[in-house]
């Protein structure tokens, strides 16, 4: 019983700190041509970028739970090195047009002058987030990283 309320907490701590860790990311009613621009510069700066698009926003439901926490606790120890942003409709369209992102949710890393990757889906294994940091910051991968990487796409916000 200790186990459980201890889990529950865990996880009411970690969604808080998503939401805190998120705040200065886009919201969905981002004007389309201001998301890019953020994006552009963030990539100019030599910061690695997450768009993600997430369709289940209820907060009380396991995969919430687990989307969040998974985000959360990557994207706060690596503050310095990505910034997150929630995807846009112009965003989704390019996405779309470049034959991805038709499904509900996914998630798109991008740094320049590497790959971009896209994970088709909700992610809750810091295995993907881990294999994205390994790969963005020249490590060499291990057969985990392979095997967690998301799938290399093409694709350019021009």
């Amino acid at each position: 019983m200790k186990s459980y309320l201890f889990l529950r907490q865990l996880l009411l701590i970690f969604t808080i700190m998503l939401a805190v860790g998120c705040a200065n990311s886009a919201t969905p009613g981002t004007a389309t041509a201001e998301l890019l621009k953020k994006i552009e510069n963030t990539l100019g700066q030599g910061q690695a970028v997450i768009v993600y698009h997430m369709t289940n926003m209820d907060r009380t439901t396991e995969q919430y739970a687990d989307w969040s926490a998974s985000l959360n606790e990557f994207s706060s120890a690596h503050a310095d090195k990505y910034k997150v942003f929630s995807a846009d409709i112009k965003f989704k369209t390019m996405l779309v047009k470049s034959n991805f992102g038709r499904n509900k949710e996914f998630t798109v890393f991008m740094k320049k002058d590497y790959p971009t990757y896209y994970y088709d889906g909700v992610i809750v294994e810091q295995a993907v987030y881990i294999a994205i940091d390994n790969k963005y910051s020249g490590k060499p991968l291990s057969g985990m990283d392979k095997a967690f990487l998301p799938k290399e796409i093409n694709f350019s916000l021009k």
